[in-house]
């Protein structure tokens, strides 16, 4: 319980320094934007009205939560770092782990706190009937795919530069969902290497792209719940992977 009690107070303190800031609230800002743009974009039709705004309302969604993923994520240790901030709290007895576990519980938090506040709106303003279920097991399954891609910028915050952490943050989510028509693309042209390759990269990342729900189609023909229990296991099992290994190198990291 003293270890959870650690990592929940650098959580809660990391979050509300972001929240103070106008970074974060530049991306509250551009979600409200793509918000009132996906309701513009419903009322150009009205055949296919409801389709288009659960499509890009919830494609919004995952956009701003890998916004805020990759953004803080890349940066949130280093800033204190550069801040001097992070000499202060590790002249305490606070094993290096609960920094980085402390630094994605804070972007966790962000991140259910702009989740609640984007479905509350979408569900509040969406018209005709509405499908709660299943925007909330397609919310549910963005936002863990973000617990995810927040591990991976994290670790890759503490073993390069925020910029080059946030760009393999994004080729990573990008990849997630493309591997399968990169392999598609390395059979076509008969390249039996790239093959052999993309075949090795599937087992090194999620696979994004067997539960891509982020669409109309699935708030009607709702995911079973066993669907979403193995979703659930899987992101967590990578992002705690991820986790691991932000973990050991920030174990073994200088910090000058």
């Amino acid at each position: 319980m003293k270890h959870l009690r650690s990592i929940y107070s650098l959580a809660k303190l990391t979050a509300s320094e972001w929240m103070r800031l106008k970074f974060f609230h530049v991306i509250l800002a551009l979600g409200v934007l793509f918000m009132a743009f996906s309701h513009l974009l419903s009322t150009l039709t009205f055949s296919v009205q409801e389709r288009l705004l659960y499509d890009f309302g919830l494609g919004t969604l995952e956009l701003g939560l890998m916004m805020i993923a990759g953004l803080i994520g890349s940066h949130t240790i280093q800033r204190e770092v550069d801040r001097k901030t992070m000499f202060l709290l590790l002249a305490r007895p606070i094993p290096r782990s609960h920094v980085v576990l402390g630094s994605w519980g804070a972007i966790i938090i962000l991140s259910v706190l702009f989740t609640a506040g984007f479905i509350t709106s979408l569900l509040l303003t969406a018209p005709g009937q509405v499908p709660y279920r299943g925007v909330l097991v397609s919310a549910i399954c963005s936002l863990q795919k973000s617990f995810v891609i927040t591990a991976v910028a994290i670790a890759f915050g503490i073993m390069v530069r925020p910029i080059m952490a946030l760009v393999a943050s994004i080729c990573y989510w990008i990849l997630c969902y493309s591997i399968v028509d990169v392999e598609f693309f390395a059979k076509k042209l008969q390249m039996d290497a790239a093959v052999d390759i993309v075949q090795v990269m599937k087992k090194l990342l999620p696979e994004f792209y067997t539960y891509n729900w982020k669409s109309f189609y699935y708030t009607q023909n709702v995911p079973q719940w066993n669907e979403v229990g193995w979703v659930s296991l899987h992101n967590l099992a990578w992002a705690v992977i991820w986790l691991l290994i932000g973990s050991v190198v920030f174990r073994r990291k200088e910090i000058v």
